[in-house]
């Protein structure tokens, strides 16, 4: 998918996860494709993990962390961890956050075509990344997460009732 949207071999990976099970063997091919690779475990020594290594979500924050700050963050799951993570990065950069969210139905589509070209698996996902890169500045639609979709100046001005009118003293 990352080769496909145009990510190369001298492109720079996080990837963030927990223990990954025969990590060795199924990481390879993707070992072999990024290079650059990196996980917390490859970042950090052991001295540096010791206090975290023991609590999930401890090592889930140093993850939140890196995640926050990359340049472009890319997700493939559901959950808090990416939505919290894209509204934080939305909040920060003022809606303007690098964040590639591919649709997973039009993923499993693709690769589940096994008359699929590369050329055209690779256009796919060239337009899957340029929608995720054309969004900008999203607004919080009504049945959205408030976490996912941030927008502090405007909510105030959503949901007014008499309760929140100013009281005019005489």
């Amino acid at each position: 998918m990352l080769r496909g949207m145009g990510f190369n071999n001298k492109t720079a990976i996080y990837l963030a996860s927990g223990k990954i099970y025969k990590s060795e063997k199924t990481m390879a091919p993707l070992l072999e494709m990024f290079p650059l690779l990196q996980t917390k475990e490859t970042l950090a020594s052991d001295e540096e993990l010791a206090p975290f290594k023991n609590f999930s979500s401890r090592m889930a924050a140093l993850d939140y962390s890196v995640c926050t700050y990359s340049e472009v963050f890319v997700t493939t799951q559901g959950g808090n961890f990416p939505h919290f993570l894209m509204g934080h990065r939305r909040y920060l950069y003022g809606g303007h956050s690098k964040t590639i969210k591919p649709d997973k139905r039009r993923l499993a589509i693709l690769f589940d075509n096994p008359r699929i070209g590369w050329k055209s698996l690779k256009r796919h996902l060239l337009n899957m990344r340029a929608h995720s890169d054309a969004k900008g500045v999203e607004m919080k639609r009504p049945n959205e997460s408030i976490y996912t979709f941030p927008c502090p100046d405007c909510m105030c001005r959503l949901n007014k009732t008499t309760h929140s009118k100013p009281i005019h003293t005489r």
